[in-house]
């Protein structure tokens, strides 16, 4: 047994795939919105007798590792050591392959370096001020241990060479962003003279670090840095607590979203431990998936200066775009300016704020019209512009239209007119980039035929899952006379090897190509999504409804082609040309 089927044995892949969305229950297998496009009925099915997964609306299928690989970004070696890790499987033939990874080389650096700083922190003299420091944040020596903070002195190399002396290469420690080069030559530690923070992803992995200066100098560069952009590291991708909190928000069906490490590890020390942070930058949408998996409700607390806002505001939109149910925590004036200044001087009042926090559009709605003339007609176009443009980001027409009758009882508007004046906005309105084209691949959409040969193709499947679904039927259409028309090419050898071994029944575990197999696999789990309710004589009734939509496709296209060829043959004043063109014509009808 291979190392990857003993790894599949193991696990439920409905459980893995349930963990980052939700999954229902039809029949034998499991549907859910696809996580990799949007859309907005569910064609992302799960097969869990035959342990993969493939999606109908974008294509994508594969087994558990590939899952895995589309939605972390992972090399293929790095998902299997994931999943051999959580299945408890020793590898074998694979190690070679982990071994020979930078990134997995990088990630082991990080646990060193992370061991380092946690280490020196604790026992070395030097460390007494990081000490002071902390205890004056008020973290308890069990949250230090929990979170692994750390420190390293102002020292040039210190972490580089004890790196060095543990068998490390210098090449994978400036892939690393711990080390840097020096211009005129050597290296050196790019954190010196800081409090560290562990930087961790979803899966518990050592990513990164955050370094806060413990003595503030002109040669600081700045009070907090971070690793920079590495193999395993991207900022954008990453929710600092999200390994230790994704559990507690998937109870709670709930995710507090802070602003910095410290307002984080102070919660959760609290007993709030549903709570993560962007680190100090506006939600990304990489960051809106990861939050997706585990809630679609989410409460938002950011510093009240105007930079703190402006960047909640850019993720709050995004966020808005993507569906979720976003709420804003407000700390009462005087109680701190973030969650863990208010968590000091008096954590109830913070529960109190999260427990009140207000509805997203509600707050929206207080703050531009507080203090406003909205008998002002220029005041009243200015808050309609405002209120309309964050209307206009709810992806559910219900909601927009109760927010739009709200706005317009506040200004006195007829419903109609801010209706008229949304659609002059929205016209206007440029969408986020989310990182992915929608479906079509781009080459293909240059293609003016490819949406109606993907069309012929849709059409051709669902033929195929009726023929498995109710293989009587397979035995009552002898395709091979229309073959001009169906079944399309990428299909053709697929139905003469059924029809070679049709004998009144599809034997689903016939010896057939590897691609072929695939094929059988996502044709009966389109059955079950499209036809879970049919019986033989409705099946039948749709195959004849399939094939003629299908002849009729084919025959538009045929005369649009010949129509064009007719027209040069007259160009050119070829009759003879002109006449065969002609009589093909005619006998498409």
């Amino acid at each position: 047994m291979t190392d990857t089927q003993a790894i599949k044995d193991r696990l439920d892949i409905v459980q893995i795939i349930g963990e980052y969305i939700p999954l229902k229950k039809a029949g034998a297998n499991w549907k859910a919105n696809c996580p990799f496009h949007n859309e907005k009925s569910p064609s992302f099915m799960v097969h869990p007798e035959k342990q993969f997964w493939h999606c109908f609306g974008c294509s994508k299928g594969g087994d558990v590792f590939s899952f895995l690989q589309e939605m972390e970004g992972l090399e293929f070696s790095e998902a299997l050591k994931i999943l051999a890790d959580r299945a408890g499987v020793k590898l074998d033939t694979f190690v070679s392959d982990i071994n020979k990874s930078q990134k997995n080389r990088i990630l082991e650096i990080n646990a060193k370096a992370a061991y380092f700083f946690h280490q020196f922190l604790l026992e070395m003299p030097a460390s007494g001020g990081a000490r002071d420091y902390l205890s004056r944040r008020q973290l308890k020596p069990e949250t230090i241990e929990e979170w692994k903070v750390g420190f390293i002195p102002e020292q040039w190399d210190l972490l580089t060479q004890y790196l060095l002396k543990k068998g490390n290469n210098v090449d994978d420690l400036l892939a690393s962003g711990l080390t840097i080069k020096k211009d005129g030559g050597g290296v050196y530690d790019r954190f010196r003279g800081r409090i560290m923070f562990p930087i961790w992803d979803a899966h518990g992995n050592n990513v990164g670090f955050t370094g806060r200066v413990l003595v503030e100098t002109e040669k600081s560069g700045g009070k907090y840095i971070n690793t920079p952009q590495t193999l395993v590291f991207d900022k954008s991708r990453i929710l600092y607590g999200l390994n230790k909190a994704k559990t507690e928000i998937k109870n709670k069906d709930f995710t507090v979203l802070v602003e910095g490490q410290m307002d984080v590890i102070a919660c959760h020390q609290a007993g709030m431990k549903n709570v993560v942070a962007s680190s100090g930058t506006a939600l990304t949408f990489e960051q809106i998936k990861l939050l997706k998996r585990y809630s679609n409700n989410i409460a938002i607390a950011f510093d009240a200066d105007a930079a703190g806002q402006n960047a909640a505001k850019r993720g709050i939109d995004l966020a808005l775009e993507q569906g979720m149910n976003i709420k804003i925590i407000q700390i009462p004036a005087g109680a701190g300016k973030d969650a863990d200044e208010c968590l000091k001087k008096n954590s109830a009042v913070w529960f109190k704020a999260v427990e009140n926090a207000k509805e997203v559009m509600e707050w929206y709605f207080a703050s531009v019209l507080l203090g406003a003339d909205k008998h002002d007609p220029k005041q009243k176009q200015k808050i309609a512009d405002t209120l309309l443009a964050e209307i206009i980001r709810l992806p559910y027409a219900v909601e927009r239209d109760h927010w739009l009758k709200k706005l317009a009882d506040e200004l006195s508007v007829d419903h109609a007119t801010l209706t008229a004046e949304m659609r002059r906005l929205a016209s206007a309105k440029p969408k986020h980039y989310e990182g992915k084209a929608e479906n079509v691949p781009q080459e293909k959409a240059k293609d003016e035929n490819w949406g109606q040969q993907s069309q012929s193709r849709l059409l051709a499947e669902n033929i195929f899952a009726l023929f498995i679904k109710f293989p009587k039927l397979f035995g009552e259409y002898d395709m091979s006379s229309s073959q001009a028309f169906f079944p399309p090419a990428s299909m053709a050898s697929l139905y003469e090897s059924l029809k070679r071994q049709y004998n009144g029944s599809i034997d689903q575990k016939e010896a057939l190509e590897k691609e072929q197999q695939n094929s059988i696999d996502i044709l009966v789990l389109k059955a079950d999504k499209e036809y879970s309710d049919f019986d033989l004589a409705k099946a039948k009734k749709e195959i004849d409804i399939l094939v003629a939509r299908i002849k009729s496709q084919w025959q538009n296209d045929k005369r649009a082609e010949l129509t064009s060829a007719l027209k040069e043959a007259e160009k050119n004043k070829n009759t003879e040309l002109l006449q065969q063109i002609l009589k093909q014509i005619m006998e498409l009808d």
